[in-house]
């Protein structure tokens, strides 16, 4: 008897540590990134120290609790770090690479994975010993790798919240300024904001500039009521869309520097514009069109596709996205009909 006590005292404690274990890979790290780091143009044998990075990132990212959040499997947030070497000086341990960044977000009932960012920083310098851990507190500077990457993983969580919820995004943009803060103080120049630039700081200045009110209104307003819509009420969900670009035209006139806002909004989003309004109920292609073009010039090739018309077979959106349990659990307590 005595010994059948002992058991059922060391089974209970089994599963309790068992249950501890499985709560934290359920409700453990937000990110699943896919790391590469392409350093074909890197002349010599030994490129074991590249392999290191991509695996020291991965570990760094994916690991790593960036949050006090909640996140379920389904719930992580997927993202793409590229990394693009373009020169290492195997003495010093310095490499120089192009970052792109990538992040997703689901769409309500989809399989869909729509860009919700896609930033890239051509001129990346930092220092990287092979097998190295990654380190990172975010009130300290410590080295410009951990800090570029944890400063851009903040502002995917910035956006992911607030497309699911408005101006649930500012507390992990006020995180990427501390970052930015401290690493500016540091001497890197490229960390400084300069009125008018496109560098890290004046990202971060423009996020928490109030006059930008309008893009973070654009993020939600694009996604939660209308990409989230589509399924549903494929008009609808079009018509919030041209409501949230109407946003991005009234942050134009609001704010004369948030023409980098303008560009990353379009950067992602471009081409699963273009799909929209090509596919579906009519809309009036002439006024989104000179809209987009006021807007985004550069990409003005792409919105001349939209007065051709048409239906592209391979579009996601030609009959509403097929379903899927809804993402936005990731917010507890995000009210649905709040707008």
């Amino acid at each position: 008897m005595i010994f059948l006590t002992k058991s059922l005292k060391f089974m209970n404690k089994f599963f309790f540590i068992l249950f501890f274990i499985l709560g934290i890979s359920l409700h453990g790290q937000e990110f699943k990134c896919n790391v590469q780091v392409d350093a074909t143009g890197i002349q010599g044998s030994n490129k074991q120290i590249f392999k290191s990075l991509k695996r020291s990132l991965e570990e760094f990212i994916n690991t790593n609790r960036w949050t006090d959040k909640r996140f379920l499997e389904h719930e992580k947030i997927k993202c793409d770090l590229i990394l693009n070497v373009k020169s290492y000086d195997r003495k010093n341990n310095q490499i120089t690479a192009e970052l792109y960044f990538r992040s997703y977000r689901p769409v309500y009932k989809s399989d869909y994975q729509t860009l919700l960012l896609n930033l890239i920083d051509k001129n990346f310098n930092f220092t990287y010993q092979e097998f190295q851990k990654l380190d990172f507190n975010p009130e300290f500077f410590n080295d410009n790798l951990t800090s570029t990457i944890a400063f851009y993983l903040y502002i995917a969580l910035g956006h992911d919240f607030e497309s699911f919820k408005q101006d649930a995004g500012r507390p992990f943009f006020e995180q990427a300024e501390i970052i930015q803060k401290n690493a500016a103080q540091s001497g890197l120049n490229e960390w400084e904001a300069k009125n008018g630039g496109t560098g890290k700081g004046d990202l971060i200045e423009l996020l928490l500039d109030g006059q930008s009110k309008y893009y973070h209104k654009a993020i939600y307003t694009y996604h939660r009521w209308g990409l989230d819509k589509m399924a549903d009420n494929l008009k609808l969900g079009k018509s919030n869309i041209i409501t949230a670009i109407n946003y991005l035209s009234k942050l134009k006139m609001e704010n004369r520097n948030a023409s980098y806002l303008i560009k990353i909004f379009f950067d992602a989003k471009s081409d699963e514009i273009v799909q929209i309004f090509k596919e579906g109920p009519k809309v009036n292609l002439n006024y989104i069109v000179n809209k987009l073009q006021s807007l985004a010039p550069n990409y003005d090739f792409k919105w001349k596709e939209l007065k051709g018309g048409g239906r592209t077979n391979n579009s996601p959106f030609n009959a509403g996205p097929p379903k899927l349990n809804h993402p936005g659990k990731r917010l507890p307590d995000k009210n649905e009909t709040d707008k």
